[in-house]
């Protein structure tokens, strides 16, 4: 039954990346890309599908919607892609015109803005656009004064917008996702020419790639292929990415477990949980570098309940969602506050070229697996003090829907995890009062927090959760 789980997680995960993929001739074209300039057009009034600006008011953020369009240009494969990311195109066919809409947050004070932007690759696997990136990073990215823009690349997102608002999206259009990738490198053109506005005249703007599970897949294949001739963007953030990088002709997997090139000239943070490592165990190999680091989350989930819960915030009435109802409870550890560290360490990573510390990987079996301890909870990785002062066990892929077949509320109960609290009697033996669980969780807060691996926010907010908790006795 766990093979068919894990399988299942890596089919949803991947979704329209594997079971929709469109089966494309390719054609010879010209070696080099044109990467022309593109601007960010007024999009019409009212609210944007997936908005959240009635989350964003008490934070000081303002979300405006964009439109971008031009002509995208579909590719090739140039010869063979090996597993060293060294990975060449050609042109293919002539280019086709688009238009897509861009989202952006931002602080509504200039003064607030920190010069960085982060151009999430808005995911498309549950038939909507979900800015996970977004979720994981939203109270750094508020705290900070980071911009946000989510790019809707792909014909999945357009398909999507003008299901949920036709009038509003009547004119949009990408013909197919291979000319995804040229959309992103346009998108960041016209970004880097708008963002200058939405600061101080002084502040030095730089961008950052996102993507979360398949549009981190997305991403293997842009950092690899694309990167490298247009120097888009400054730095990638990549959540949770799916075991696979999506192919240029036909938009199908045939590049699994990919490597990204070793010659990059920019910083890549790459987070995975456990759930992805379970179905992902070449990329625990993943090599910390000059320009890339690689940490796994013990006992996190691909698709939490801290996600789920914003997820159905910003699209439960465009996109018509059920609410889940799960077999299992499902996680709700905050493992987002690795999040906000990483990516404090990625901006100062490209602003002053100091790396982020190096993380230690999850432990194996012989044969491969996770390795759990006595109570089910996976050993080694980058861990919450959750994991070494357990009060429940953290499951990967024993949990599903109650209410509902559908694939949204599927994929909501299985990449949930599960969280099975532990008897009192364990309990009791473990920790003889509240005090004595508070300062053994304390201990090992501090130590991330000295490690660079916890925020002071992330610190606190682990504190005050723990001080919460009260044991059998």
């Amino acid at each position: 039954m766990i093979h068919l789980l894990r399988g299942l997680l890596l089919c949803v995960a991947l979704a329209q990346a594997a079971c929709t993929a469109l089966a494309q001739a390719p054609t010879s074209g010209k070696a080099e890309a044109s990467f022309t300039a593109h601007t960010l057009l007024p999009s019409a009034p009212g609210r944007p599908t997936s908005s959240r600006r009635a989350q964003l008011a008490s934070a000081g953020y303002t979300e405006e919607e964009f439109r971008l369009r031009g002509q995208s240009q579909a590719y090739s494969t140039d010869g063979d892609w090996n597993d060293d990311g060294h990975w060449k195109l050609k042109t293919r066919g002539e280019p086709q015109a688009y238009e897509t809409r861009v989202l952006v947050r931002r602080p509504q004070d200039p003064a607030r803005f920190n010069g960085i932007v982060l151009v999430e690759w808005l995911n498309t696997s549950l038939g909507f656009d979900v800015d996970g990136g977004w979720m994981v990073t939203r109270d750094e990215i508020e705290r900070e004064g980071y911009a946000w823009v989510g790019v809707s690349a792909e014909a999945a997102s357009v398909k999507s917008l003008k299901k949920a608002n036709p009038e509003r999206y009547a004119q949009a259009v990408v013909s197919d996702s291979d000319y995804s990738f040229d959309i992103y490198d346009h998108a960041a053109v016209a970004i880097r020419q708008a963002a200058p506005q939405w600061g101080r005249p002084d502040t030095p703007v730089k961008l950052l790639g996102m993507g979360y599970s398949k549009s981190a897949s997305f991403l293997f294949t842009f950092i690899n292929a694309f990167q490298p001739r247009s120097n888009a963007y400054d730095g990638f953030y990549m959540r949770g990415a799916t075991p696979a990088a999506i192919q240029v002709n036909g938009w199908h997997i045939n590049i699994v477990m990919p490597k990204v090139r070793t010659d990059s000239k920019v910083p890549l943070m790459q987070v995975q949980t456990e759930m992805e490592v379970a179905v992902s165990w070449p990329l625990s190999k993943t090599p910390d570098s000059d320009k890339l680091r690689y940490w796994e989350l013990a006992g996190g989930t691909h698709y939490d309940v801290h996600m789920r819960e914003e997820s159905l915030t910003a699209s439960q009435a465009d996109a018509q969602l059920t609410t889940p109802q799960c077999f299992n409870p499902s996680s709700k550890l905050p493992t987002q506050v690795f999040d906000h560290a990483a990516l404090h360490a990625l901006r100062h990573w490209v602003l002053a070229g100091t790396p982020p510390p190096k993380a230690p990987r999850l432990q194996r079996t012989g044969v491969g697996f996770v390795k759990d301890d006595a109570l089910g909870n996976a050993m080694g990785g980058l861990r919450l003090p959750e994991l070494d002062v357990p009060t429940a066990s953290y499951g990967m892929f024993n949990n599903g829907p109650t209410n509902s077949l559908g694939f949204w509320v599927g994929f909501a109960c299985i990449a949930g995890g599960t969280a099975k609290p532990l008897d009192a009697e364990v309990l009791r033996s473990r920790y003889p009062s509240d005090a004595a669980y508070f300062q053994a969780y304390k201990q090992h807060a501090d130590k991330l927090l000295s490690d660079g691996f916890l925020r002071p926010s992330g610190h606190a907010l682990l504190l005050e959760k723990a001080k919460s908790v009260k044991l059998p006795h």
